[in-house]
């Protein structure tokens, strides 16, 4: 375990800069490289609500001092890439709406390619991920906003939607029983907010699943296609890439299986007992790394490199 996590009485030993595997075993045939690129998830990692947490900009500032890529990647579809960098700019840390990749942004992509220009689509989810799907050239519109008689669409995209009520669940239900594509940017019950959790796009797309009778396409982590993205974006490899999140079932799954380096930092969701639970029960993956808060990473970049 690196850094200050390690110290603490009755922490999980883990061996540091071991493959961390999928669900399934290791990742096969992955040839390690230096670290080319260090991407974070957001909330519970770099923030939390509007706290930013302890060591982020310090960080942040160390990744680019050593001349390596910074990305951040989120499960979070409420928010506009655009509107994510300009957070990351006020808070003085380092920005960029390219440097931002979302669960909204990646299945506005991945509709992309799947869809004619123009085609419908149904959105229960907020502005960010209208604005990510409509960019993509698609005619995005609120399931608040269906009418009677209107066409069934090509699809139905399901993310946080703070706003949602009987009637959106109703509309998403009849689009999907119609043949709408369903996909969901992310199955995160839950998301850190000072001093707690309030119910994540999880608990949203479990309601339009039920009411539909269907399973979505998922976009978000722990699916691939953030991985896969990231690496097409980037041109880096996920062998060259240290992914740092907070959720030992989205975060370290999603990279280990992709063949990422992962460090765990235990300032969001999942806690020190969850990873010593995980440990005991033989639950993989498990992080390369563990870190206390972000003040402990640039001592595990110095270890990486000292390695690589």
């Amino acid at each position: 375990m690196s850094g200050g996590a390690a110290d603490k009485a009755g922490a999980v030993p883990l061996v540091s800069g071991t493959a961390a595997g999928g669900m399934g075993g290791p990742v096969a045939g992955v040839s390690r490289g230096p670290i080319r690129l260090a991407a974070f998830d957001l909330d519970g990692v770099i923030w939390r609500g509007q706290e930013i947490l302890p060591g982020a900009q310090e960080a942040l500032a160390d990744v680019l001092r050593r001349g390596l890529d910074l990305r951040y990647v989120t499960n979070n579809s409420t928010a506009h890439r655009e509107a994510v960098s300009e957070r990351l700019a006020a808070a003085g840390l380092p920005a960029g709406a390219g440097r931002v990749l979302t669960s909204a942004f990646v299945a506005a992509w991945w509709l992309k390619g799947q869809l004619p220009a123009g085609a419908r689509v149904m959105v229960l989810g907020e502005e960010g991920l209208l604005r990510e799907i409509q960019d993509a050239g698609l005619d995005a519109y609120y399931a608040k906003e269906a009418k009677l008689g209107d066409a069934v669409p090509a699809a139905v995209v399901v993310g946080m939607d703070r706003s949602f009520c009987y009637d959106t669940v109703a509309a998403a239900q009849w689009a999907i029983k119609g043949g709408a594509l369903f996909l969901a940017t992310n199955r995160d019950a839950t998301f850190p907010i000072p001093g707690g959790l309030k119910p994540g796009a999880g608990a949203v797309v479990a309601a339009v699943a039920a009411a539909a009778e269907l399973e979505p396409l998922l976009m978000g982590k722990p699916a691939p296609a953030l991985a896969e993205t990231l690496a097409a974006v980037t041109g880096i490899s996920a062998a060259q890439t240290l992914f740092v999140g907070d959720r030992l079932g989205t975060d370290i799954v999603m990279g280990a299986n992709a063949g990422m380096l992962t460090a765990l930092v235990l300032t969001g969701i999942s806690t020190e007992d969850d990873l010593r639970e995980a440990t005991a029960a033989g639950t993989r993956p498990l992080p390369d790394h563990v870190l206390g808060d972000l003040r402990e990473l640039p001592a595990l970049l110095d270890g990486l490199a000292s390695i690589s």
